[in-house]
């Protein structure tokens, strides 16, 4: 201690001299810091060093307090030359400078401001470049790049010429410096391949060069991540929020597949200043070792390295004693660090959660990714399966270009919704590109499908012959550019006359067996004569479920059983009139379902057509569940399994009850969730109707005010479907203010359970978490699950959603979070008309990972209906073009290769289960073909074990893991 006292007491003497803000003062006193510092990382050394560090500090006070006029250089120097051998040591340690500029995507301004913080920051990098030789530049996100081709392409010629004088390092791995919560795993597989892509035709970088992935503001990272970087050739991981509260640790992936994770715990942005010192002492007491990186430059609004950080870094780096300040690049530190190979910790997990607010806000961004990753690889099967058929040539430029505006969309300042009301009305303009774009590639791919099958033959009706109305009904062109089904493909009808063949796709690896949604148009049938049938003649009535008029023509919307279409595939319906009344004969005329089947078939909730009927008023039963709903709420107050007969709902609950909940102020509304003041549980108010009573579909509804807004709740079931549908209709009235705080609507769904458990889907796979209400983030289902009460064994409740990614679980409750009307940056971000399609699913035993993930594919990628006539054609009535016999395997994406005329499919393992994957293929690819395994960027592995059985592929996949594979 006695050291300590003497050191402080000349140090506050120094501090009260005349000299004390002189430059070479601060220098000083910083060397004395450092060296004080590194007695604490050689204890051994304390004897030794104590006193010349005293020395050193005694001679600047004793010349600065007592001296007239003195030379302070000569002062400096003479007291650094004191602490010279510690020096010695300082010198073993070196800093490496990393100059970036931070620049969100339209955070709090529009896309012309980026572009023009962009164009300034990278030519503000240039001049310094010329005044500074030795200073070099990193950059990530190639969204910024891309901007800078399309705007100005002269600052794209200067990037071009730096980075082959080796000045500027790219530290883009992604598209842009994107959400790793809420995106999927095929559209992180995407933001790499089209970034090193794109890195490599614009500025000659090999694809394998930036094995870097840089994250430093991204909000929460899945546990996952790291499987998906490695396929991409990412070793390494920049971030700043989030973690283990550790520099460097290795982050381990389900799958054990690693990346380097490095924690900067000083943050992405600042300037070079002596504060560097502290945080490498840190650093070298966690870690051990001697290359630190320190990132600086101005951002978030772009900016980057200045002039006096530059100069502050030659100067600092001539002390003597102080560690060697280098112009350097992440590239040269990391593989500092992993020359020096370092016994590192293991952080097998998540690196989440922060900003839980973000995981609701802004329900339109929310509700275009979903959207977005469900019609891309929907548009690249579609392309790929007419390729096969009909020569349908492959967009490739026109689907790059889609998925380039679903990624720039996952900026971590637009998908979590903390931007500002201009940020949504450009990205707002992106996804609508996006659905013009994939909508019309699968309509014209459908549609050229369709008009090479057989229809003809599959419905056993001659082509009409003759002309006119003999040929083409008045319906022709009735339903142009109709999208209200949701599926992307237009309602457009072809004017057949007499039976009306129509085409359903199935873009699933899977069979699939659900009701489907359809129109006819101008067509007299009364609802009870409406009949579908299939090639093999079963025959079914159709639904009615609405008339209307839309441009001019009348339609009527139909809901049918669609029986075993096949996996990616199609299958031929005929739609006709029936002359004694459909919906008395569907018993004796039906037939059942066909027999087989395949087991991925068997194990999704919808088995085959029987009947939904509702009993009584609010009450919805068939052969699988009962369902009844309380009038008051719109909730359900019993959910009977009748094989079992277990009630889901505990007495005296109500599941799928909406809660309205009031926050408290916060100045970051959009990012967290305040205080709850509040909650209404809206369990009266409600008045219910009955909407449809089968005998496929059967819907109640409750329609309430809730304030200044109205709410609709519809609870549907299908026949043969084990699955709850809900859907919410609202006209959101509700905005916060600092001094009312924030709305916040939930439902909340409790369960019959005890001792549960919760089970969330994150990109490629699943997690579990503890269950104590804590907001979390979820793909597109979450489970809770747990022991039955009064009664034995297991059961859960799988919960599935088209557009929400909020969830909670706390005791035997989980909760979905609907909408939460936050203030800043956007004041008015919810108001106005809101859809929110979920659904619960009730299941014996554990979480069935598969089945939930399979459900919500389904869920979210309802089989699309193409009109078409009846003709003769080359192709059969039914036709699978690629199925996964894998039950625990999923496929994530099947496409054209980027640089050759072979197919790329995706899997990813479920269960947790070393695996031999095998997926069926036809017509897409000839048997026998060639097959190897990949990367991301589609290049061959140097130790491929996919091969191809005849018409199978055959790919061992590790547990939880991915691959990739090409076959020509």
């Amino acid at each position: 201690m006695q050291f300590e006292k003497e050191l402080d007491s000349a140090i506050q003497d120094i501090a009260k001299s005349e000299y004390a803000n002189a430059s070479s003062i601060n220098r000083i006193k910083a060397e004395i810091d450092f060296s004080v510092g590194l007695i604490s990382l050689y204890p051994d050394k304390a004897d030794e060093w104590k006193p010349l560090i005293l020395k050193a500090a005694q001679l600047v006070r004793d010349k600065t307090t007592k001296s007239d006029s003195i030379d302070l250089a000569s002062v400096v120097a003479e007291a650094e030359s004191i602490l010279m051998p510690i020096g010695k040591v300082a010198k073993e340690f070196t800093i490496h400078c990393c100059g970036h500029a931070h620049i969100d995507m339209n955070w709090c301004w529009p896309w012309p401001e980026t572009v023009s913080v962009t164009h300034d920051t990278f030519a503000t990098v240039d001049k310094l470049m010329n005044e500074f030789p030795d200073f070099i530049f990193s950059q990530s996100q190639a969204s910024v790049y891309f901007a800078m081709e399309e705007y100005c392409p002269e600052i794209l010629e200067i990037i071009k010429k730096r980075i082959k004088e080796g000045r500027w390092e790219s530290t883009a791995s992604m598209w842009v410096e994107g959400d790793k919560n809420l995106a999927s795993g095929e559209i992180l597989c995407r933001h790499m391949l089209y970034t090193r892509q794109y890195m490599k035709e614009k500025f000659g970088i090999p694809t394998d060069a930036v094995k870097i992935d840089w994250e430093c503001d991204t909000f929460g990272h899945a546990h996952t991540i790291p499987s998906i970087l490695v396929r991409g050739g990412v070793t390494r991981y920049y971030h700043c929020r989030t973690g283990p509260n550790k520099w460097l640790v290795w982050w381990e992936a389900p799958d054990k597949s690693r990346v380097l994770l490095f924690l900067d715990k000083a943050w992405y942005l600042g300037p070079v200043n002596t504060d560097i010192i502290n945080y490498l002492i840190d650093y070298v007491k966690e870690t051990g070792l001697k290359d630190f990186l320190w990132v600086y430059g101005v951002g978030d609004h772009g900016g980057g390295p200045t002039r006096k950080d530059l100069v502050r870094t030659q100067e600092m780096n001539s002390w003597p004693i102080w560690p060697n300040l280098r112009f350097s690049t992440t590239d040269k530190y990391f593989t500092a660090v992993e020359k020096s190979n370092p016994d590192l910790p293991v952080h097998n997990g998540e690196l989440n959660f922060v900003f839980d607010g973000c995981y609701t806000s802004e329900s339109n961004i929310k509700l275009a990714n979903r959207v977005c990753e469900s019609i891309l690889p929907e548009a690249e099967v579609a392309s790929l399966v007419a390729g096969a058929v009909s020569r349908f040539t492959y967009p490739a430029d026109e689907i790059r270009k889609g998925w380039r505006h679903a990624m720039f969309n996952q900026f971590h300042d637009i998908l979590p919704g903390s931007g500002i009301h201009a940020t949504y009305e450009y990205s707002q303009g992106l996804f609508q590109e996006v659905q013009a774009i994939t909508g019309i590639i699968r309509t014209r791919a459908l549609r050229q499908i369709a008009s090479k099958i057989d229809t003809s033959a599959a419905l056993g009706v001659d082509p009409p012959v003759g002309k006119g109305a003999d040929v083409i009904s008045n319906g022709i062109g009735a339903g142009a550019g109709d999208l209200t089904l949701k599926t992307g493909v237009s309602a457009y009808s072809v004017g057949s006359v007499g039976v009306e063949p129509i085409v359903i796709f199935n873009g699933l690896p899977f069979s699939r067996t659900s009701m489907v949604e359809t129109k006819i148009w101008d067509r007299d049938i009364p609802d009870n004569r409406i009949i579908v049938r299939d090639e093999t003649g079963n025959t079914v009535a159709a639904q009615v479920l609405a008339r209307g008029n839309y441009g001019g023509h009348k339609y009527t919307r139909l809901v049918f059983p669609a029986l075993d279409v096949p996996a990616i595939g199609y299958k031929v319906f005929g739609i006709d009139r029936s002359p004694v009344n459909a919906i008395s004969a569907i018993p004796e005329s039906f037939g059942g379902a066909p027999g087989g089947g395949t087991l991925m078939r068997e194990t999704v909730p919808i088995e085959h057509p029987d009947e939904v009927e509702m009993p009584l008023p609010g009450v919805l039963e068939n052969r699988f569940i009962r369902v009844e709903v309380d009038p008051a709420s719109g909730a359900i107050k019993h959910l009977i399994d009748k094989k079992s007969g277990y009630d889901y709902v505990p007495t005296g609950n109500l599941l799928g009850v909406l809660e309205l909940y009031r926050e408290a102020h916060n100045d970051m509304s959009a990012w967290t969730i305040g205080q709850i003041m509040n909650v209404d549980v809206l369990s009266s108010g409600g008045t219910l109707s009955e909407i449809y009573h089968g005998p496929h579909r059967a819907t109640v509804k409750t329609t309430r005010k809730v304030n200044n807004s109205n709410i609709a709740v519809e609870i549907s079931l299908d026949a043969g479907s084990n699955a709850v549908q809900f859907k919410v209709i609202m006209d959101w009235r509700e905005w916060g203010t600092k001094e009312t705080g924030v709305p916040m609507l939930k439902v909340a769904f409790p369960t019959a359970l005890t001792d549960t458990s919760a089970k969330y889907e994150i990109p490629f796979g699943s997690i579990e978490r503890p269950v104590n209400g804590q907001e979390v983030p979820a793909l597109r289902w979450a489970d809770i699950s747990g022991s039955k009460i009064g009664s034995e064994g297991q059961a859960g409740l799988i919960l599935v959603n088209d557009c929400k990614y909020g969830h909670s679980a706390d005791d035997n409750t989980l909760r979905l979070t609907l909408v939460r009307s936050s203030y800043s940056p956007d004041p008015l971000p919810e108001m106005g008309k809101q859809e929110i399609r979920f659904a619960v699913i009730p299941h014996e035993g554990p979480c069935p990972v598969s089945d939930a993930t399979r459900y919500a594919a389904m869920f979210n990628q309802p089989m699309s209906v193409v009109s078409t006539d009846v003709h003769k054609g080359s192709e059969p009535s039914s036709q699978s073009f690629a199925e996964v016999l894998t039950p625990n395997i999923m496929l994530a994406g099947i496409k054209k290769a980027e640089d050759s005329d072979a197919v790329i499919i995706r899997l990813y393992e479920m269960e947790g289960k070393d695996t031999e994957a095998r997926v069926r293929l036809n017509r897409i690819v000839k048997p026998g073909s060639t097959a190897v395994e990949v990367n991301l960027m589609e290049e061959p592995l140097a130790n491929s074990q996919a091969r191809m059985e005849n018409d199978t592929l055959v790919v061992n996949i590790p547990a939880r893991g991915i691959s990739t594979v090409a076959i020509s």
